[in-house]
């Protein structure tokens, strides 16, 4: 039921700072091996939490611990878009900071509130416009299209944000009695068998260096697929567009993590447009509050 905002806040939130370190963990390894294949590994290890979540989930064992579900199709499909936004998310860590890689994705946001639209049929009012336009001018400035220095790999997180917007929306249209664990392993064996295409056809392979290189691979796919299944679990426990302001919060993560483990520190480049995109979140967060007491008022 779609009725604990502050649990699907705590997910959320423990979701994606696993995904914070994930990608630190792709950082420290991008120099050395191809996007596609870690995309590989990182789905292939990802399914270990997920495996384990699924044996304790009490609706899987309630419905017959069956594997096979009646949205397959759907499930596996969604691996595309993840399979295409990991390998433009993980080409971005090698040529760009880690937090304006993480700020960059926050254009995902906006683009769940406009896809919930033709995909979940949510109302679409002006204030959300607003904060979309916010949110979108604060993308703009961090960009600086207009600079000398502006360089078009800096879009490739934006790409990112849109696979993983249509996979995180689509996630929702699952039943309500697919286990959540499931649905995760199916688009992650998507994700995995398109990015194991990806490494065959254009031979985006290179052979394992050290133990600790294998190591940090483990790592990366155990946060990554702990990360992906709490964003699941929040997501089917309170509407998207509440859930989304508190995301931001996540921009902070990025910076400091980034500044502890590389030594990097992109405010200038930042603020003020971090600044636009969480006031678009709040603008969203704060009228969804109002709206949601004046129907309380009413009853």
């Amino acid at each position: 039921m779609k009725n604990n905002l502050f649990l699907a806040v705590i997910l959320s939130l423990s979701g994606l700072f696993l995904l914070d370190c994930m990608g630190i963990a792709i950082k420290f390894l991008r120099n050395e091996y191809p996007a596609a294949q870690l995309s590989v590994f990182r789905n292939l290890f990802g399914m270990i939490p997920c495996i384990i979540a699924l044996y304790f989930s009490n609706d899987w064992h309630r419905n017959g611990r069956q594997i096979k579900i009646t949205q397959w199709k759907l499930g596996l499909f969604r691996g595309v878009f993840v399979a295409l936004a990991q390998l433009c998310l993980y080409t971005s860590y090698a040529y760009l900071p880690f937090a304006l890689v993480a700020t960059m994705e926050y254009t995902g946001p906006m683009m769940v509130t406009l896809l919930a639209i033709p995909l979940l049929a949510e109302k679409f009012g002006s204030y959300k416009l607003f904060a979309v336009m916010s949110g979108f001018i604060g993308i703009i400035l961090i960009m600086e299209p207009w600079s000398e220095d502006f360089n078009i790999i800096i879009l490739l997180p934006v790409l990112a944000a849109l696979g993983y917007s249509l996979a995180r929306v689509t996630a929702l249209n699952f039943t309500l009695d697919t286990p959540s664990p499931l649905i995760n392993i199916y688009g992650q064996v998507g994700t995995m068998v398109c990015s194991l295409l990806i490494v065959i056809f254009f031979d985006m392979w290179e052979n394992f260096k050290n133990t600790y290189d294998i190591f940090i691979l483990l790592i990366m796919g155990l946060a990554g697929g702990t990360g992906t299944l709490l964003l699941i679990y929040g997501s089917r426990r309170a509407e998207l567009s509440k859930i989304m302001p508190f995301d931001y919060i996540e921009i902070f993560f990025a910076l400091i993590l980034g500044w502890i483990f590389f030594r990097e520190w992109p405010v200038d480049k930042l603020f003020p447009g971090a600044l636009f995109i969480i006031i678009g979140g709040i603008i969203i967060y704060v009228r969804q509050n109002d709206y949601k007491k004046q129907r309380e008022r009413k009853i």
